[in-house]
């Protein structure tokens, strides 16, 4: 089925969407499954700089996401959405940007208030700032807030997204496709 409304994202749109998507879903496993890994074990250290240095990675083609999505505006949504679903479907996406710009930002700023800092694949990148646990705990639960959200809102979207293909039949899947 084609779009309801013919309209479909543009081709770099769909590519950010699906390397985004299926990219962010491995840094948020890994970021769960990392959390598990005992301290002195010299693979938390390297587990936990692959995922700060792919977080820096994912942040710029976030940033190449939004600068895009500017110039290129999703399709309008089909008259036949109703008041709530219209208003859920932006409010979602609104709170998908939102996470996936603040989950990076707030870990960067907390790792450099560790001594650690942050290595950018074996590169030393800080720590910008000094050492002080208060202020790491406060951009980590941020952190971490923002993940979990995160992984709420992709559920809700996946789930709304098959809802749309295999029920609806609608055509609003199709215009994230290749």
């Amino acid at each position: 089925m084609t779009a309801s409304n013919g309209e479909k994202y543009t081709r770099v749109s769909i590519a950010l969407h699906w390397v985004l998507a299926i990219a962010l879903i491995l840094q948020l496993g890994v970021g769960v499954w990392m959390g598990d890994i005992p301290k002195g074990n010299p693979a938390r250290a390297y587990y936990f700089n692959l995922h700060k240095s792919f977080g820096i990675v994912l942040f710029a083609l976030i940033v190449l996401r939004v600068w895009w999505r500017r110039g290129h505006p999703a399709p309008l949504l089909p008259a036949a959405f109703i008041g709530w679903q219209r208003t859920l479907a932006v409010a979602s996406h609104h709170l998908l940007y939102a996470c996936m710009v603040v989950m990076p930002i707030s870990g960067f700023v907390g790792s450099n208030f560790t001594k650690y800092g942050v290595k950018f694949f074996g590169l030393q990148v800080g720590p910008w700032g000094w050492e002080d646990k208060g202020i790491y705990a406060v951009f980590n639960g941020i952190h971490e807030i923002c993940g979990n959200l995160f992984i709420a809102i992709v559920a809700l979207h996946v789930v709304a997204a098959l809802k749309h293909l295999i029920v609806d039949r609608d055509g609003i899947f199709e215009r994230m496709l290749p």
